[in-house]
């Protein structure tokens, strides 16, 4: 048994640094009876047990973290990714240590380094004896060995010390004993009783008991890391980050596992079923009630369903996600902006019509201030991340982020039947395509027979008229509803080339090639768009056959911004290949021309 700490002679390193995370108490949403953060308060059904969760606000850096006290033994469970939240809780265990000595044993729902990595920084937990570090028997050799890519330190641009795992928990060696219980003593004077067991949900168990007090279960739920462990007290249960192991930009990771997680996913659903568990306890964000969280896992496991066969989410496919994370929100940025203009524009004249209802109305398609300010989040952090040297899978991630609550700020269905519809499912497509790839799959590509010529005359000849003429705004006067609507769309969809000279020829009546119909209309649109904002006086666009393949060329000649470049040809280029062509541009200062490349006529 270790000494009994006192403040004379205290674990080394345990006072947290001046850093130290500044974290209050406060009752979490869920109910009077809910966990409360950084307060030790009794643990339902486990009679004489004591916890104190340590909540943080959700992000990729740290976990939140829990501490156990029974009259047997401290349990902390996950002590996070920072050194400050790490010597915070050697803190607090050093002073329930000095009311009444105690053995310690951290334990980890998996060896992810967000959960364990502040402990390396801290010597409180470095110091041989001062604690026990108990993990799952894959994870337990992962940081024995300090394997970078399971702990996804490589992911992360960190570099992790090999750490010694004094319990490893489910081994294969005790498989083979169910319901035989094992004794084992270790180097902080606990001697503990472990008895393998199966739930009814097919989950590995085991029931480890530090004395007379309440024992701790341990469930083996693999498919976020093959390592993943619940952890039960009484009618707690403690569930590490399964919860997100089907979101995007988590799924994929090294040692994920659809498979597994559909069946663990089933093994802690039965769990929650049997009764008995008042609250689940997760890895990142709040408290949950049992009900709640039963629900959830139920939408997770369908989530997981649909992630067949998806890439592995590694260090390059990070760097991959961050580019085009920030091509995207540029895009982005620049569609919203205009579709934010024409609808202040819409709403400006109606208002000045009298229509005050139906401007209100046009103004409230889209929540203009919320969409500034999540563009302007990403910025900030893009910023940040560059200044610092930041990690590629936060970049993307946070785009990730950005993207799910611009998808909840605009109604499409809506805003199409005012500015261009084109727009509008150009935005849709941009968000929905950079979810796809985060989420571990390539962005649809349908490559089908298409008349080039007939295709983008349509096209673009579509782009110099407006959506609604003279004669159909008055043949509608007579219906209030019919000559509003049209009358929107007459303000909201002006034509790109309205005041450009424009000229389309083709070298031939008809050229049939394969490419993707919407990446094509929507490489076009781009290009004509930047060559508008470059302040082209005039564009010609010209379709050929050259040889076995076809050509389509954009130019625009005297441009008086020709520096500016609005759409990134990064971005461009990518399009392009999903189109089915290759683009190449030339640009002498007064002309900018752009050509598509489509190899092979059918």
């Amino acid at each position: 048994m270790l000494p009994k700490c006192t403040r004379s002679s205290s674990l080394p390193g345990s006072r947290p640094s001046s850093r130290s995370i500044l974290l209050r108490a406060k009752r979490l949403p869920g109910g009077n009876n809910t966990p409360v953060s950084l307060v030790w308060q009794p643990a339902p059904g486990a009679t004489g047990a004591q916890h104190y969760p340590l909540i943080r606000k959700i992000d990729t850096i740290s976990s939140n973290s829990y501490l156990i006290r029974t009259g047997d033994v401290i349990l902390l469970i996950d002590p996070g990714g920072i050194a400050e939240q790490s010597a915070q809780l050697a803190q607090v265990i050093e002073e329930c240590r000095e009311e009444q000595d105690r053995p310690v044993f951290v334990f980890l729902t998996h060896a992810h380094l967000d959960h364990f990595l502040g402990t390396q920084s801290v010597p409180a937990f470095a110091h041989t004896g001062a604690a026990v570090f108990a993990v799952q028997e894959a994870g337990a050799a992962a940081l024995e060995r300090g394997d970078a890519k399971l702990t996804q330190a490589a992911l992360l641009g960190q570099e992790i010390a090999p750490v010694r795992v004094g319990l490893p928990l489910l081994t294969k060696a005790r498989s083979g004993s169910r319901g035989v219980p094992v004794s084992m003593a270790f180097s902080n004077g606990a001697t503990v009783t472990i008895t393998r067991e199966q739930t009814d949900g097919g989950l590995a168990e085991e029931r480890i008991c530090f004395g007379p007090g309440a024992a701790l279960d341990i469930y083996h739920t693999p498919g976020h890391s093959p390592d993943s462990i619940c952890l039960r007290m009484g009618k707690l249960l403690f569930i590490g980050d399964v919860l997100f192991a089907a979101n995007p930009g988590i799924a994929g990771i090294c040692g994920w596992d659809q498979e597994a997680l559909i069946r663990s996913l089933d093994g802690i659903r039965a769990l929650l079923a049997g009764g008995g568990i008042d609250f689940v306890l997760p890895g990142h964000g709040r408290v949950i009630a049992a009900a709640d969280a039963l629900r959830m896992f139920e939408a997770i496991r369908a989530d997981a369903l649909a992630l067949e066969n998806i890439a592995e989410l590694n260090h390059e496919r990070a760097i991959e996600a961050a580019a085009f994370a920030e091509e995207c929100m540029e895009q982005v940025n620049e569609l919203f902006t205009i579709m934010a203009g024409r609808l202040y524009y819409v709403s400006y004249v109606m208002e000045e019509l009298g229509e005050d209802d139906v401007a209100a109305e046009v103004s409230a398609l889209i929540k203009g201030d919320v969409i500034d300010e999540l563009l302007e989040a990403f910025r900030s952090f893009a910023d940040e991340h560059h200044k610092g040297g930041g990690v590629s899978i936060h970049l993307a991630l946070k785009a990730g982020q950005v993207i799910a609550k611009l998808e909840r700020s605009f109604d499409g269905a809506q805003l199409a039947r005012i500015i261009d519809p084109a727009l509008v499912q150009r935005a849709a497509r941009l968000l929905s395509d950079y979810t796809t790839m985060l989420r571990g799959f390539c962005p649809p590509r349908e490559l089908a027979e298409c008349d080039l010529v007939r295709h983008l005359e349509a096209q673009v000849t579509g782009l110099t008229v407006p959506a609604c003429s003279d004669d159909d705004l008055l043949s509608s006067a007579d219906d209030d509803s019919a000559f509003t609507g049209l009358l929107l769309q007459r303000i909201g969809m002006q034509p790109l080339l309205a005041d450009v000279a424009f000229t389309f020829s083709a070298g031939e009546k008809h050229i049939l090639v394969a490419v993707d119909h919407d990446d094509l209309t929507d490489l076009v649109t781009y290009i004509l768009e930047d060559l508008v904002g470059t302040g082209a006086a005039a564009i010609a666009v010209q379709v050929n056959r050259d040889g076995n393949d076809a050509t389509v060329t954009l130019a625009g000649t005297g441009c008086t911004d020709s520096g500016a470049v609005k759409t990134g040809r990064g971005f461009l280029g990518r399009l392009s290949d999903r189109a089915g062509g290759a683009l190449s541009w030339t640009d002498d200062g007064r002309t900018r021309e752009y050509t598509i490349r489509i190899d092979g006529l059918i």
